[in-house]
């Protein structure tokens, strides 16, 4: 999936995060979440039962590839069944294995209170939209050689901002590192918070180059988290015939 391909992936994926926000905040109170009522829940689209099918079904795939998150089982169902009746009716598969992988992902790698995961991390997950905007492409690029593997070794990670005007939101934010020792460097476009994804198809030429077998791989929740994989074409494969989920070279 080149670039454009993937930019035009996402922009709709985006709009539908800002219409759902706007929808469930109500004009009088901005800022409080509408608490759903139960018996509003679950009139179309996947219901709770699915959920709780479709996540036990999963974990138990995903750690047949190695992915072992069997013990959050009740906490991804309780996050996933507690949505409004209005997301589950915009909800298909693919989008609730996005958020079976999201909920994987902080509850076994990111969360401070998780028990430390059994093997080293599989993949990791980000928000689009960043929250710590001057090395938002050091975090990336150390939660790559976190993911990439031991033949993939990453050194000398800097980031310059120098010049980026973060009030306008305008300007170019500069990382540059080390892969096995050869020097790399992208100039990300600065558009206020918002993560340049240029630069997961610049990561996966580096990755591709680097190693005989691996490459960057991204799919996504259906909102505003990337999803990110370093892992074989053929392991890819196996992942979406196992479990129907698809991921794409950027």
């Amino acid at each position: 999936m080149h670039r454009s391909t993937f930019i035009a992936f996402l922009i709709p994926l985006i709009m539908l995060a800002i219409a759902m926000t706007f929808r469930y905040f109500s004009n009088d109170s901005m800022g409080q979440m509408l608490t759903p009522s139960t018996d509003s829940l679950y009139t179309g689209g996947i219901t709770e039962r699915e959920i709780v099918s479709m996540v036990h079904k999963q974990l138990f795939e995903l750690k047949e590839l190695g992915i072992d998150a069997v013990s959050l089982e009740g906490q991804i169902t309780d996050s996933l069944t507690s949505f409004p009746a209005e997301v589950m009716e915009a909800m298909d598969t693919s989008q609730l294995s996005g958020l079976i992988l999201t909920n994987i992902d902080w509850l076994l790698y990111q969360d401070e209170a998780a028990k430390p995961a059994a093997g080293p991390r599989q993949f990791f997950c980000f928000d689009m939209e960043c929250m710590e905007l001057d090395t938002m492409y050091t975090t990336f690029v150390q939660s790559v050689a976190e993911i990439a593997g031991d033949d993939l070794v990453f050194t000398d990670i800097a980031e310059d901002t120098s010049q980026v005007d973060y009030d306008s939101g305008t300007g170019i934010q500069t990382i540059s590192f080390c892969c096995n020792g050869k020097a790399y460097q992208y100039n990300a476009s600065v558009y206020y918070d918002w993560f340049d994804v240029g630069i997961l198809s610049f990561m996966n030429d580096v990755i591709s180059e680097q190693s005989d077998d691996r490459h960057l791989y991204v799919t996504s929740d259906g909102y505003q988290e990337c999803i990110v994989f370093c892992r074989t074409g053929d392991w890819v494969s196996q992942l979406k015939k196992t479990t129907g989920i698809i991921l794409e070279q950027p």
